[in-house]
């Protein structure tokens, strides 16, 4: 960050919102690449989500850093604990990477993928031993298979539909070994209602990023519109538009079961340890390959 002065980054899309009653634990079946190159790893013709390419400057400097510090502990505790010590793990929507050095310095065989080119250029840079590949989730092949795979910061509600999230949920499997773990985490509703209907903005001396989101309660889609200012020779100004689908909680247990995952344990973030707003409405959830 390049100002001493602490920011509070908005909850929406606090990293890449969802669901179930809140405040709950609940527990379904619970059994319990070189610097500068850019790698794309699809199986198809799918477009590519590529709506944070515009975006991701601002993310790599400003947001995640309250979440990456209550989020690990969780994930050591429900994924990597479950691992051989210097296991493969798949990190999917690893955004700007910061999330994805962390685990690979507890000594973990990491790969990274998300669908935007400019966070991967970025996350080369937060975690230069990587292997990050550009990949949608939805439909990527990257011919090696893991022990573990993880996918945080809300990152999966920016698929917006149930089939595509089973489209996700396929290729995760597919790319995990017999009985490999896959955590990830959800937004439930209310974190939309609450979250997702204000006005907030990040001022600081070479740059200004206003957004606006609203939830529509009937489509279940929240959308940001984003206006960003950085002082170059002058002022340079952009719009982005960020959207995020909340899922119907029964459509997405159906995609990860329709997909082959099992064993589905959900756990309430603040349950499980995390406070503040992060906490708020958000679901993590531990299915096994």
């Amino acid at each position: 960050m390049p100002s001493s002065r602490q920011y509070k980054v908005p909850r929406i899309f606090a990293g890449f919102l969802g669901w179930w009653d809140n405040r709950t634990p609940y527990a379904i079946s619970c059994n319990l690449l070189p610097h500068c190159r850019v790698i794309y790893e699809t199986s198809s013709v799918m477009e590519r989500n590529n709506e944070f390419d515009p975006f991701a400057d601002i993310y790599n400097r400003y947001w995640g850093a309250d979440y990456h510090a209550q989020a690990f502990p969780i994930v050591e505790r429900l994924l990597l604990s479950r691992l051989p010590a210097g296991s493969p793990i798949l990190d999917v929507c690893c955004g700007s990477g910061q999330f994805t050095a962390m685990i690979s310095r507890h000594g973990f065989q990491v790969a990274g993928i998300d669908a935007s080119e400019r966070m991967i250029r970025y996350a080369k840079e937060n975690a230069p031993s990587v292997h990050f590949a550009v990949a949608d989730a939805r439909d990527f092949s990257l011919g090696k298979t893991f022990n573990g795979a993880y996918s945080v910061f809300e990152s999966l509600n920016h698929i917006p539909s149930a089939s595509e999230l089973e489209s996700a949920f396929s290729c995760i499997h597919g790319h995990l070994a017999p009985g490999g773990a896959f955590l990830f985490d959800l937004n439930r509703e209310d974190a939309f209602l609450v979250y997702w209907n204000e006005t907030n903005a990040i001022v600081d001396s070479g740059n200004v990023c206003v957004m606006q989101s609203e939830y529509d309660e009937t489509t279940r889609v929240g959308t940001c519109k984003i206006t960003a200012f950085e002082l170059q020779d002058v002022w340079k100004r952009r719009d982005f538009t960020v959207r995020q689908t909340c899922h119907d909680p029964q459509a997405v247990s159906d995609a990860l079961y329709k997909a082959g995952f099992s064993d589905l344990c959900l756990y309430d973030a603040a349950d499980a340890g995390m406070t503040g707003d992060i906490a708020y409405a958000r679901t993590f959830f531990v299915v096994k390959a």
